[in-house]
């Protein structure tokens, strides 16, 4: 700008030629004026946007963050659910075990019966413990 001043003030004398220069350097004074105005405009949308972007990816990653607390949530639940019914059956599995391991000694038994009688009343007292056995347990299976 100082330049264009300078040359126009050193170049023309005349006042017409002057009186032309200076609506040109207005006239570049004002595109240039324009398009700071432009730019400033510009400038502030992207501004408005980078801003309104921003405030939409922490709101989002806010709700993600609390979705997947609440999944972490519900997945700890589940597991908690999960160890109660493993050890529900694994209690089951060592009954189940110990009577496993009784049936050897039981046939052992059984074959050294020589009488029936014995037979049969050892039959009767093994139905009568279990029935009796399934009720001190609440008739649980």
């Amino acid at each position: 700008m100082f330049r264009l001043s300078l040359i126009i003030t050193m170049t023309t004398k005349q006042g017409k030629q002057n009186s032309e220069l200076i609506e040109i350097k207005n006239l570049i004074n004002d595109r240039f004026n324009q398009l700071d105005r432009k730019l400033d405009a510009t400038k502030a949308e992207l501004k408005q946007e980078i801003t309104e972007t921003r405030a939409e990816l922490k709101q989002d990653i806010t709700e993600t963050r609390a979705e997947l607390k609440q999944d972490i949530s519900n997945v700890k639940g589940e597991i908690k659910a999960l160890q109660a019914e493993v050890k529900g059956i694994e209690k089951r599995l060592s009954n189940v075990e110990n009577s496993v391991i009784k049936i050897p000694e039981i046939t052992e038994k059984f074959g050294e019966l020589k009488n029936w009688r014995q037979t049969a009343l050892i039959i009767i007292a093994g139905v009568v413990s279990a029935f009796l056995g399934w009720i001190a347990r609440a008739g649980r299976v």
